[in-house]
């Protein structure tokens, strides 16, 4: 897409002031980051979950066999969601989708293990979607109020924002320092 579009409002130059605008599609694509990599841990647990149950039944060749068919349908089918979604050409439509597709894998994988003989890891799916959640909802909340004007100052982002400018100062002053240094040496 080059310097158009959203992938202008995001890796711009970097001297580029953040306006509200580019502070939200990194966070949405940071957060649909966050929600693929969740559903790929979603994954993991399912395929793990039905190979155990595979292997007290069938022979390790047709283990493999249903293991590489469950992956490729699991591909297959993410893929479509990404396409009809619409995120495949546009990333700010990614977030819903991966969330969609996360949401599915933890019903998916729920469904299968009240079947199977084998049951762990059921609080860790649950507690990875939670953390997910929970993530994507502190950061558009807090990004929701950044981008407020008018309202009153929170004294934690003052103190943090003050904290922040001192050591970029520091961080600037040390490299200039160094700068110096290099250039004597020569």
């Amino acid at each position: 897409m080059g310097r158009e579009g959203w992938a202008a409002a995001i890796v711009g130059s970097v001297g580029q002031e953040w306006d509200v605008e580019r502070r939200f599609r990194v966070t949405e694509v940071a957060l649909a980051i966050m929600w693929c990599c969740a559903s790929a841990y979603l994954s993991y647990f399912f395929a793990d979950c039905m190979m155990s149950r595979w292997l007290l039944n069938y022979t390790p060749p047709a283990v493999v066999i249903r293991l590489l068919t469950t992956n490729g349908l699991i591909a297959y089918i993410t893929s479509w969601v990404l396409y009809l979604s619409g995120a495949s050409s546009d990333p700010r439509l990614l977030l819903p989708a991966w969330i969609s597709i996360t949401t599915t894998l933890t019903f998916v994988y729920h469904a299968t293990q009240n079947h199977a003989t084998i049951k762990r890891e059921t609080a860790a799916s649950l507690l990875v979607v939670s953390v997910a959640s929970f993530v994507s909802m502190s950061s558009l909340l807090m990004q929701l109020h950044l981008t407020r004007e008018n309202e009153p100052e929170v004294p934690v982002f003052v103190i943090t924002r003050k904290l922040w400018d001192w050591a970029v100062a520091i961080f600037l002053r040390m490299r200039v320092a160094d700068d110096r240094i290099a250039g004597g040496e020569l």
